[in-house]
């Protein structure tokens, strides 16, 4: 599951745009408004990274200034795209 830094924050679902291609923003718990809004929960939603192959995972990681593994797998590659949302 997605990792948040803010115990206060939660993940909602939202349309995927140019703007937000993660399909999730962040949003106070206090705002959150049952019926309104949707937990996203990232193992139930197709990931803009699983159609990409580990060369491109690790350089989008490394770009980001993230360490990356070097013997990593793709699906850990994934999470560490999903757990900082770039």
């Amino acid at each position: 599951m997605h990792k948040e830094d803010n115990p206060d924050v939660v993940l909602v679902k939202c349309d995927v745009t140019e703007g937000n291609p993660d399909g999730f923003y962040r949003l106070d718990k206090s705002l959150f408004v049952e019926g309104e809004h949707e937990i996203y929960v990232p193992e139930l939603e197709p990931s803009k990274y699983e159609s990409k192959t580990v060369a491109e995972l690790k350089t989008l990681l490394a770009e980001a200034g993230m360490d990356v593994p070097e013997h990593a797998k793709k699906a850990d590659l994934v999470a560490l795209c999903l757990s900082f949302g770039g």
